[in-house]
């Protein structure tokens, strides 16, 4: 564990960091390096790096690119690698991914940085994980459609004293869902249509949503880790594994045709591994689309908590019964799957044989029951998936644990809710779900969803308190005014959960506490009146 000392020389290191990447804007640096540096997936002894060269640059100048590391900001012994110029190509989008597992020491601070013709880029930093410790924080985040809203809430991350920032999806929209909600956010796809039609379109958009300096600078202030939700591909999709195709539900050009959707994933599979360094098993030669890339995957921190990332969207079956929102259940919902055969049985082995002390389910989309007047929420949640969810919900009560903690998002929205052993007649509490809200995303209150679900509550705040009161598990919902991020503190006895408010509508917006909770063997409280 850190000393007094240790905490105030690391606090005062990272302030002056910050600092000095502001002022990498505007500057040589952003024009060679224009979306930054990123790190993902860390270990005891490892870490993704990641970042992109200006082709424009590259070509000019013919340079090889330089990585530094060292335990010092001012890269005193460094240790300094470098990679060819001829192996940063138009093949990756000129993006460059080095992994250095095996390489780093455990619960070690490191700062890194690429150079290029001398010039330095952001400079990031990371810390292995802990052979052991008894206290752990990271935040979640999740929905970030880049016209829809400013990122400040990024730059709040920026300064968080964190492990890491979990992504639980849609780090892209894959369409153009309207005009912008505030100034200078407009895109305009390559291809000229309004939803992607190839990977020059995906690429398109991970460059301008990573160019938002908010996004950079947590990109390089802190290891993240990630999942998909459906944005990174298409709207709400599904496996039909009849016909070995994603199915989807919005509208687009290419309809039907098995081979033009085929090649479409590909493309977004393509992009989404250029831009986001993240340690998964991908081929995007094998012959069963379902193994061109596997994303669920666990993560340990010592003994404290084990992180189970889950896939809710590659496997899973088209979403049971007529229509996804706002609608009557039917007995479809007992014989779908959300997490396909094989993360099935891998999730399950994973439940019944962790011995850490805290499970970290990471979900993209909504575990909780939500049922109001005789209406799901949303059978694209785990509401469509009943009898897969109850499956893992005994797995945990047979180990007599009470230990779950899910991280979710998706419904651009923060919720807080007990884990109950069975929503049908719940009598006792194994966890709880702490929802994180979006980053940008439009709500339920811009959306207008609700109203058209539910007409007989005149106000969002009438649906909300309904929601609540049919729900009893959920203990809060804020949908109406509500972006920002979740902090979450684990120790061994307990986990505290932070939700942090910051209005997209603003680069300048303050930050306010939207919910402070407490979970600790059966028990959530709120620490909020």
């Amino acid at each position: 564990m850190f000393s007094r000392r240790d905490f105030l020389r690391t606090s005062v290191m990272v302030a002056v960091l910050l600092e000095k990447n502001l002022l990498c804007f505007g500057s040589a640096s952003e024009e060679v390096f224009p979306q930054g540096v990123a790190s993902g997936d860390p270990t005891t002894d490892g870490i993704i790096l990641w970042t992109r060269i200006n082709p424009e640059v590259l070509k000019i100048l013919k340079r090889d690119l330089v990585l530094q590391i060292s335990e010092s900001p001012e890269f005193k012994n460094a240790f300094t690698g470098k990679i060819s110029y001829d192996q940063i190509s138009e093949k990756d989008d000129f993006t460059v991914r080095i992994d250095l597992k095996g390489r780093l020491k455990p619960n070690t601070l490191y700062f890194y940085r690429f150079l290029y013709a001398d010039i330095p880029s952001l400079t990031g930093k990371f810390k292995t994980l802990p052979l052991s410790t008894d206290k752990l924080s990271f935040a979640t985040v999740v929905c970030q459609n880049y016209p829809d809203g400013y990122y400040t809430a990024f730059r709040y991350l920026s300064n968080e004293d964190i492990a890491f920032i979990i992504h639980l999806g849609d780090f892209i929209y894959e369409k153009i869902y309207g005009k912008p909600r505030v100034p200078d956010r407009a895109i305009k796809l390559p291809s000229g249509s309004d939803i992607c039609l190839d990977i020059n379109d995906y690429r398109y958009l991970y460059r301008m949503y990573i160019s938002d300096p908010d996004l950079k600078l947590a990109r390089a202030m802190h290891p993240f880790i990630y999942t998909w939700d459906d944005h990174e591909f298409l709207n709400d999709y599904y496996y039909d594994y009849e016909r070995k195709v994603w199915g989807y539900f919005t509208s687009h050009p290419y309809g039907r045709d098995r081979e033009k959707i085929l090649n479409l994933r590909k493309d977004a599979i393509k992009a989404w591994l250029e831009y986001i360094p993240s340690r998964v098993v991908f081929n995007l030669r094998d012959r069963d689309p379902l193994s061109w890339i596997r994303l669920y995957r666990a993560l340990s921190v010592g003994n404290l908590c084990d992180f189970l990332i889950t896939d809710l969207r590659t496997y899973r079956d088209k979403q049971p019964c007529k229509g996804r929102y706002g609608v009557p259940g039917c007995p479809d919902q007992n014989k779908t799957s959300i997490l396909g055969k094989d993360q099935r049985t891998w999730l399950l082995r994973k439940l019944a044989n962790s011995k850490a002390s805290w499970i970290i389910l990471v979900s993209s989309v909504q575990f909780s029951q939500s049922l109001t007047d005789g209406k799901f929420g949303s059978l694209d949640a785990w509401d469509g998936y009943r009898k897969e969810r109850d499956l893992l919900l005994r797995t945990i009560k047979e180990k007599g644990s009470k230990n779950l903690i899910v991280v979710s998002g998706d419904r651009h929205a923060s919720l807080v809710a007990e884990i109950v052993d069975n929503y049908e007649m719940p009598k006792e509490v194994l966890g709880a779900e702490f929802m994180t809200p979006a980053i940008s995303s439009i709500n339920a209150r811009e959306g207008g969803w609700w109203k058209r679900n539910w007409p007989q509550y005149s106000t969002l705040e009438d649906f909300q308190r309904a929601e609540m009161t049919q729900n009893p598990w959920i203990k809060h919902i804020n949908s109406i005014n509500c972006w920002g991020y979740t902090v979450v503190n684990i120790s061994d006895k307990k986990v505290v959960t932070i939700i942090y408010s910051v209005d997209k509508y603003s680069k300048d917006s303050e930050k306010t506490i939207d919910g402070k909770f407490v979970y600790s063997q059966g028990k959530l409280i709120s620490e909020i009146s």
